[in-house]
């Protein structure tokens, strides 16, 4: 029997520029099966905020849903903050996320371990 598709579902109906592309590569990830394990289990909230625009999405992960909205919560469980290049290198596996920070190419913060596998999920690998 064929699995159902995963979904990023959308907390607000008008999601910034930065909150589409970080649900399309997070849905991307979900229906990946050897990604999804690292996905399933994870609980808590992700902050991505994209400097030069200055545009900021929360991604929540509760035990294999997530959902994404547009804005800052307060008191995140992690966060990462970069340029758009620089978030875009990222996202497409040319630069690793701990060289990225090792580098300062992005700016991190809150629990590391738990940002390491929420990052997992915005990581394009094909």
């Amino acid at each position: 029997m064929e699995q159902a598709k995963r979904e990023v579902k959308v907390k607000e109906d008008d999601l910034s520029g930065l909150a589409w592309t970080l649900k399309s590569l997070i849905d991307g990830n979900m229906n990946k099966p050897e990604l999804w394990k690292n996905l399933e289990n994870i609980k808590g909230t992700l902050v991505v905020k994209e400097t030069s625009a200055n545009v900021t999405s929360t991604v929540f992960f509760n035990e294999g849903e997530i959902e994404i909205k547009d804005g800052a919560v307060d008191n995140p469980t992690a966060y990462l903050a970069a340029g758009f290049d620089e978030l875009s290198e990222v996202a497409s596996g040319q630069v690793g996320p701990i060289k990225a920070v090792l580098t300062r190419k992005i700016k991190v913060g809150g629990n590391p371990l738990k940002l390491l596998k929420m990052a997992k999920a915005i990581i394009t690998t094909e």
